[in-house]
């Protein structure tokens, strides 16, 4: 989620930030989803297929000692499901899930976030990626588990699938924690405001958000880290979440288009330069696939007179089935934070 960097001497980064342009710019900044991991046998797990998406395995586990207030940027490494064996069984479609959950101190939910879709038998491998913000509500020892299932209806014994990463996953390696800044912020479409269906060729803002950049100090503009997760699933089925209307009659899945748009506000809200829109990402779902992950990565670079962003994530169904787009953090969240934060992993 945020790079991590060597530190640079303060007049190299006051010649970096003096020399950027004068408008907030958006590239793809590192830490985008990695491409698919080796899957070595000694660096991943072997989940058997069961009939539903719990219980869960456990993966790796984690334990951090936080102040109140103090927040934690969360990331997954690089890793990789794929279809180990399909055992006595026939090629078929399997949901595979990554969850991640935390607890405070007093052991009650202080997260959960989750990266689902299914393997088919043209689609034997993805990757998956959960980046979160943990605030610390209390003081104290907060425990972070990662756990993973696969499923099918059509299992069979011996039907495998297997989670792997560049590194072995057990123990803390299945997440990469860094302290954030008291500043850095997270946000979701709300449950509250339910589900969302995007018809075919509509562009839909589904997830925004209004954020405070704070303080950038001496130096002529702040840079800053954003990173959205979020889950989309193609109506399969008319009645399917109770939106999904009858389906286009030669439609099997649905191609969707996917960008970011950020616009910099100054102190009276008015706007700073023009908005500025992130690459846009284009996948196709099949029928079979049925969900898959929005993943953006980018970088702002802010002026010092923007106080604000306004933040939009945007899609557009370009052919296909209708598709839902899934309200709540497990589902969907972004993330904003400010490197370099000078602040250690963990």
């Amino acid at each position: 989620m945020t790079p991590r960097h060597r530190a640079l001497p303060r007049r190299a980064v006051w010649l970096l930030y003096a020399l950027a342009p004068a408008l907030c710019a958006l590239t793809a900044a590192p830490g985008t989803p990695a491409a698919a991991a080796t899957g070595r046998k000694d660096a991943g797990v072997t989940i058997p297929v069961q009939q539903h998406s719990s219980p869960l395995r456990t993966v790796s586990t984690a334990a951090y000692r936080l102040d109140a207030g103090e927040k934690l940027a969360l990331d997954t490494p690089a890793m990789t499901f794929s279809v180990d064996s399909w055992g006595s069984g026939r090629p078929t479609n399997i949901g595979t899930t990554l969850l991640l959950t935390c607890t405070g101190p007093d052991g009650r939910p202080a997260l959960r976030a989750h990266d689902g879709a299914n393997l088919t038998p043209d689609e034997q491998h993805r990757e998956p990626d959960i980046r979160a913000l943990l605030v610390a509500e209390d003081s104290g020892t907060h425990r972070c588990e990662l756990s993973a299932s696969a499923y099918s209806t059509a299992r069979a014994p011996g039907m495998t699938v297997r989670l792997a990463g560049e590194q072995p996953l057990d123990g803390e390696r299945g997440l990469v924690s860094t302290r954030a800044s008291r500043d850095a912020t997270t946000w979701t479409r709300p449950a509250a405001q339910g589900d969302l269906l995007l018809p075919p060729g509509t562009v839909a803002e589904p997830m925004t958000t209004r954020e405070n950049v704070g303080a950038t100090g001496p130096l002529p503009r702040t840079r800053m880290d954003l990173a959205i997760d979020a889950e989309v699933t193609a109506c399969n089925r008319a009645d399917a979440y109770g939106l999904c209307a009858q389906r286009p009659a030669h439609a099997s899945g649905a191609t969707l288009a996917s960008w970011v748009e950020v616009q910099g506000l100054d102190e009276a809200g008015e706007p700073v330069g023009a908005p500025h829109r992130s690459p846009t990402q284009t996948q196709t779902v099949s029928a079979a696939k049925h969900h898959t992950m929005l993943h953006h990565t980018v970088r702002v670079s802010v002026p010092g007179e923007v106080e604000q962003l306004d933040i939009a994530l945007k899609t557009q169904v370009v052919s296909g089935d209708h598709m839902v787009f899934h309200a709540g953090y497990g589902y969907a969240r972004g993330v904003l934070t400010k490197p370099p934060s000078g602040l250690p992993e963990i």
